[in-house]
């Protein structure tokens, strides 16, 4: 945390003197291109990349918990691939809108999603069986993706950077929509607390205390594949955090999932955080990097 508030701070200072913060923060001089660019590129930056890397966390211990497999990750179901298979879609039919893009994205991650438990429901919803499949389905998806980039590479050029996840702003949309979706997921996910908690049993000891278990995973898998989606769209696919955020968590001593429901989320929006950080300095001293693919070393 000492590392990202003093990476923020150099940032900052070098983008804007810091005596007129105050005033770029509530109301910035238009005519005053820093200000602009501190209000409304550095400060929603700041602020999407603590909500995504909170949603990844997570969405992270969702689905470690539902699969009981502490690899699993947003990737893992194919849910990524899925979503981002839509809005290149949605690109070239150059459909216009932020909410047609985050309907490809749902669109494409609900239908990857029901692929996925159409090939594992005749084995109950199997976590092992959800995984394989997943990383089937993800790696036709992916495919597909690319054939799509290969062949229409001017109307996908911008797609690239986007892809491997970044997260620049140009305003507060993102922030703004990104926020309610990331609360209603909390809320849902702690009336889901006590089934997700009995998930973490044997099969055969949940059902016996009265958990529905096909019924349960369903609904925990489906809300991590619209948080999944949701977070996809508004910046490209983030690997890494989703898996390491619950981890480190439980590493920290968040045995139960209360817990880490409540860590990993905060290790989520640090680790993110941070890695934009050195992004924006790394783009300041050498040359632009996503952010996707920094998160992807610092995992490796």
């Amino acid at each position: 945390m000492v590392a990202a508030c003093w990476l923020t701070w150099v940032n900052f200072s070098v983008a804007l003197p810091r005596s007129q913060w105050q005033q770029a923060i509530w109301s910035p001089d238009i005519d005053i291109i820093e200000q602009m660019i501190f209000h409304y590129s550095l400060l929603p930056r700041l602020a999407i990349s603590l909500l995504v890397g909170a949603g990844l966390g997570l969405v992270g211990v969702l689905f470690q918990q539902v699969l009981r497999n502490p690899l699993a990750e947003p990737t893992t179901l194919g849910v990524a691939t899925g979503a981002q298979l839509g809005i290149t879609v949605t690109t070239l039919w150059t459909i216009p809108g932020a909410l047609a893009t985050q309907f490809a994205a749902l669109t494409g991650a609900c239908i990857v999603g029901a692929l996925v438990f159409g090939v594992a429901w005749g084995k109950r919803l199997s976590p092992v069986t959800l995984i394989l499949a997943g990383l089937v389905v993800s790696l036709y998806c992916g495919a597909i993706n690319q054939l799509l980039v290969i062949f229409h590479h001017d109307q996908l050029q911008s797609m690239f950077l986007w892809s491997t996840g970044t997260l620049t702003q140009t305003d507060w949309s993102g922030v703004q929509r990104l926020w309610p979706q990331l609360l209603g997921g909390v809320m849902l996910t702690l009336l889901l607390l006590r089934p997700m908690t009995l998930m973490g049993l044997d099969d055969g000891v949940a059902r016996n205390l009265g958990l529905a278990l096909s019924l349960a995973r369903l609904a925990a898998l489906s809300l991590a594949i619209v948080l999944s989606a949701l977070l996809v769209n508004a910046v490209g696919i983030i690997g890494f955090i989703g898996l390491f955020a619950p981890l480190l968590a439980k590493m920290l001593g968040a045995r139960r999932l209360l817990a880490r429901l409540m860590l990993a989320p905060l290790i989520g929006a640090l680790i993110l955080w941070l890695s934009d950080q050195i992004i924006l300095w790394l783009t300041r001293v050498w040359m632009e990097v996503s952010t996707g693919s920094v998160t992807a070393l610092i995992g490796a």
